[in-house]
């Protein structure tokens, strides 16, 4: 689809606007009878019409021509998702997250995301946490590269590093660590250390200006400085995946009955809702945790 007609799509789909949307895709379907966009644009919008039966027809007749496409794949996962149909919807949710393509982070999220949610559907608890984790995984793996890359330098994050010394045993942190340790193993470092506060000072006031978060010593020991740990925590806070996972993984523990750990979850979860965002199910999931625990 040319970018001027997607826009028009997109812009009727960001209002809720469903059936001008459909009327919309139907005036231009001849200019696109062999076009991925819009076949995607055509199921979508008749999932969100609910009108499930002809989605999944028009989702086949598209994956005849393009049977790899992730969005595709998606799609047909959540239709078979919203039917019930669990078992047909994680086969395709499954090739949706195991496609070539390279997905931009918001989709590698939201179809680990959805998988898990079919899983947990499912009534396998433990299908659900496993791809739950791997979209925290996914998310960290994209934070830790970002970090890399550039890295802020002690003198912006001043003052940080003694509110975040406290929060070691929370998710985010461990999380922190262990994407760390994963990419030091790759890096042929032997260990991981987190530094106290006088030593990772010593580390970093001698080159305050330069951005760094690890230091890797003789021994082959890689330290993770304060640097790492408050730039992953604004990076967890830009955005709502890390809030929205957790929150997830929350209700999975809540549907086992553990409320004590998933009201942690949701703390947690409330915790890292980017500012300005209304998203409210934390919230309301920690209210009814409490009330039934």
């Amino acid at each position: 689809m040319i970018s001027e007609h997607y826009k028009q799509w997109n812009d009727l789909i960001q209002t809720g606007d469903y059936d001008q949307a459909s009327i919309f895709l139907s005036s231009i379907a001849t200019e696109y009878q062999r076009d991925l966009d819009y076949w995607y644009c055509l199921v979508h919008v008749n999932r969100k019409l609910n009108q499930l039966d002809r989605a999944e027809e028009i989702c086949k007749k598209a994956m005849t021509e393009f049977p790899d496409s992730s969005k595709l794949n998606y799609e047909r996962g959540l239709i078979h998702q919203a039917k019930q149909e669990y078992l047909k919807a994680i086969k395709y949710l499954k090739a949706a997250v195991d496609t070539k393509e390279r997905l931009s982070l918001s989709d590698a999220v939201d179809y680990l995301n959805s998988l898990a949610l079919t899983w947990r559907q499912y009534g396998d608890f433990d299908g659900a946490m496993m791809f739950y984790n791997q979209a925290l995984e996914k998310l960290a793996q994209a934070i830790y590269i970002e970090i890399i890359a550039h890295p802020l330098r002690i003198t912006d994050l001043r003052g940080d590093g003694q509110e975040l010394a406290s929060q070691h045993e929370e998710g985010w942190m461990r999380l922190a660590v262990q994407i760390a340790t994963k990419n030091a193993a790759k890096d042929g470092i032997q260990k991981i250390r987190i530094p106290s506060g006088n030593t990772a000072n010593d580390m970093t006031e001698s080159n305050p200006d330069m951005g760094y978060a690890f230091y890797d010593d003789k021994d082959s020991v890689r330290y993770l400085l304060p640097t790492y740990f408050i730039s992953f925590n604004q990076a967890l806070k830009s955005n709502v995946y890390y809030a929205n996972i957790v929150n997830n993984i929350g209700v999975v523990f809540a549907e086992k009955g553990d409320h004590s750990e998933a009201a942690k979850c949701y703390r947690e979860s409330i915790k890292f809702i980017p500012a300005g965002v209304d998203y409210p199910n934390p919230y309301v999931n920690l209210k009814a945790s409490s009330e039934a625990a």
